[in-house]
């Protein structure tokens, strides 16, 4: 059976032209989501805009943004990547000319021409929101563009710009405004992907629906094109082609209307024929993308704060932004470039400087904002030489300074300071020995704020008297303010006498440099000075406000799931404890759910957190690989039941792998090509066993994200199927 593919126009397609509303099509996505059915937006709107329909649609395939000028992949979704640029979240295949370029020669041609023609560069944020009729926040986004201009002309439409657009080897489309675009279009972007599809299912079948001249090259592309009518009852009369369907109502209407009844027999197809394991993974994959989508921190960020009048709302605080000379930003984490984008979105030339520290390869594109990459989990010397210009630009904060921070999981070993006298090597080692024992991250920051300049609140005392405003994406069981990136704006409970309490726990008393022993000695008999505290004065200035965590994206997990055909329940926010032992947990789970479940009844178990490792093997994995490998062997024969556990933030451990996917029959089929899973597991090998199972098998087990930009713990996500008669999958 072919695999179908919808690709699909946004405004006044599968969205209402007047009111941006989507609930007309809410039957026809659910039966899309449920059989798993790709479902790609391609839409002349930008990257920032799409990602915000993405999430609202918990849609985590592929989408075309700017009429063609990119394709953007998450990453994994294809087992084979083809002439893409690796980002933050995505591969992407890049097909426009680069926006400065786009902009340059949009200036040369009207002066040429002496149109009276603007874009959006030149339009305020609210021109561009009345134009469009989007809200300001949307606006914002529709401004970010990366690929093509968007343009309207003041009076009417002024053909000899339009031909001179031509001339010079560029192209003109047409949707609700203008766009001046390379030599893209929706339909180059559209062949690209579906032969990505080909190349992974095989035979595919694919349905365009647009309603506008720019999506003309789409519907040329796909099998069977949808001319969606307009509101007015009207189609666009320059769309006539072979095949043509055309809807008999409006908008997203007319959407809903024909895709119910083009997809009803695939759908009942799927229904009664069940899902294959590798169908199965791709809805692993799904619902683990749309975890992600919930806590993207750009978005997470945009949701959380805005600016109106000149003043910046944060939860329950407003910032009067012309009370400040200087606003600066700072922060540390895996997910902080990310959040650096959106608060230079929100605030644009008001920042006046800016420096994160972020994990080696996880920077991205910022333009007042500067970035220090630094190794993880391990700190080394950039993050030293990160945190001390990060200090030096906090000397100058004064009454009429904000300082914004952004934290995010990672921090504690980016933002690093080691206390006087102490030094790069004594933080190493520490945090070796304690990864190694398998200490928990609150253990281990306990520690680590008791060794540092500037965990535990001391980032907030080198603030004050300014003003101090952290954003957090909580990667820490119970959102615990004080232990999110070892605490440092937030005032600390712990004490000396905690930190060497977990030394003592895993017998490290013998195993630390003597200055480290030497110094923790003096704290607890009051020589040295205790992290910071809630009645310390710079904490009255100081705001921390959480924006995302595990609880959003197992949430988004749960309903994507849902969306696909699995009653669905969450086991637990929580999950902690030795990965091996962890893994047994969900196993009996999951026997004990499917013993409730009736034949081909499906359902989904979700659960998150932070497991630990004790390392006493010599092999080469990540906590989420090990969970994976344990709780193949727990499953072993026990049919219908598919596990993906995996790192939000898409590491784990010192791999370039954020997780593994595994199933009943995993570990019988590693024994089949030679491989002991039990072995593997006893020398914490985890990484070499799904790479060799891999390259055995054919298999696709290891999941390879890259960065993704955000960091809120580890997702696992079990699909069960009860089975008629016991099977067998690779």
């Amino acid at each position: 059976m072919k695999h179908q593919i919808i690709f699909t126009d946004l405004d006044g397609t599968l969205l209402d032209e007047s009111t941006y509303s989507y609930a007309a099509a809410l039957p026809a996505l659910s039966l899309i989501a449920a059989s798993g059915t790709p479902l790609v937006l391609c839409s002349s709107k930008t990257r920032a805009e799409l990602e915000i329909y993405c999430s609202r649609l918990q849609n985590a395939h592929p989408f075309i943004a700017e009429n063609g000028g990119g394709i953007y992949i998450p990453h994994g979704y294809f087992s084979a990547r083809k002439n893409s640029i690796e980002s933050d979240s995505y591969d992407i295949v890049q097909l426009g000319l680069p926006y400065a370029e786009i902009r340059r020669k949009f200036a040369q041609l009207r002066a040429q021409t002496g149109a009276k023609v603007r874009g959006f560069a030149e339009m305020s944020v609210a021109e561009v929101a009345a134009l469009t009729g989007l809200a300001a926040e949307e606006a914002l986004l529709a401004k970010q563009r990366d690929f093509d201009e968007a343009f309207v002309f003041d009076g009417a439409t002024d053909e000899s710009f339009l031909r001179a657009i031509e001339s010079a080897g560029l192209h003109w489309t047409q949707g609700r405004i203008f766009h001046l675009t390379g030599e893209h279009d929706k339909g180059r972007a559209v062949q690209i992907l579906l032969s990505m599809y080909r190349q992974q299912y095989g035979e595919v079948a694919s349905i365009g629906l647009g309603d506008s001249l720019n999506d003309l090259p789409m519907l040329q592309a796909v099998d069977q094109p949808v001319l969606v009518r307009h509101q007015d009852g009207s189609f666009d009369t320059r769309i006539n082609l072979p095949r043509l369907h055309r809807t008999s109502l409006p908008g997203p209407a007319g959407w809903n209307a024909s895709l119910l009844k083009m997809l009803a027999k695939d759908a009942a197809e799927n229904k009664s024929e069940g899902l294959d394991g590798q169908a199965r993974r791709q809805h692993l994959l799904a619902i683990f993308n749309a975890a992600l989508a919930a806590v993207d921190p750009y978005l997470a960020v945009l949701k959380a704060a805005r600016v109106e009048q000149n003043q910046l709302h944060i939860a329950d605080t407003v910032y009067a932004l012309d009370n400040y000379e200087r606003i600066i930003v700072v922060g540390a984490g895996k997910a902080t470039a990310r959040m650096a984008q959106a608060m230079e979105a929100l605030l644009g030339d008001r920042l006046a400087a800016g420096l994160i520290i972020v994990k080696d390869g996880h920077s991205l594109p910022l333009s007042i904002v500067e970035q220090v990459e630094a190794p993880h989990p391990v700190p080394g010397e950039a993050g030293v030489t990160g945190t001390r210009r990060v200090l030096e630009m906090l000397r100058a904060a004064n009454e009429n300074t904000l300082v914004i921070c952004l934290l995010s999981g990672g921090a504690s070993a980016l933002l690093v300071a080691p206390a006087e006298g102490l030094t790069l090597q004594d933080k190493q080692q520490m945090t070796r020995l304690l990864l190694n024992a398998g200490a928990s991250i609150a253990e281990l920051n306990t520690v680590r704020k008791h060794l540092s300049r500037v965990k535990g609140g001391r980032l907030a005392q080198a603030v004050y008297p300014g003003n101090l405003l952290t954003l957090i994406v909580s990667d820490v069981i119970g959102d615990p303010l004080d232990v999110i990136a070892s605490g440092p704006t937030a005032p600390d409970a712990s004490s000396f006498a905690d930190a060497w309490t977990v030394i003592i726990k895993y017998a490290l008393q013998d195993k630390l440099s003597p200055q480290v022993a030497d110094y923790l000695q003096r704290g607890i008999r009051g020589q040295v000075a205790e992290t910071v505290k809630e009645d310390d004065p710079c904490m009255a200035g100081t705001r921390n406000v959480i924006i995302a965590g595990i609880q959003q994206a197992l949430l988004a997990a749960k309903d994507k799931a849902v969306q696909l055909g699995y009653a669905s329940r969450i086991i637990s926010f929580t999950l902690q404890g030795e990965a091996r032992d962890t893994a047994r947990f969900l196993a009996q789970a999951a026997r004990a759910e499917l013993a409730l479940m009736q034949p081909h009844e499906q359902r989904c178990l979700l659960s998150g957190g932070e497991t630990t490792v004790t390392v006493s093997g010599e092999g080469k994995g990540g906590r989420n690989q090990e969970f994976a490998l344990a709780f193949a062997v727990e499953i072993e024969g026990l049919a219908g039941v598919t596990l993906l556990s995996a790192g939000s933030d898409g590491s784990d451990g010192p791999t370039d792998a954020a997780g593994a996917m595994v199933d009943s029959g995993t570990a019988s089929l590693a024994r089949s090509a030679a491989l002991d899973p039990p072995g593997f597991l006893a020398n914490n090998d985890s990484y070499h066993f799904f790479q060799k199972y891999d390259a055995a098998t054919g298999a696709q087990c290891h999941v390879k994200t890259g960065p993704t930009g955000t960091n809120v713990m580890d997702l696992q996500i079990v699909l069960l199927r009860k089975e008629s008669a016991p099977v067998s999958s690779g």
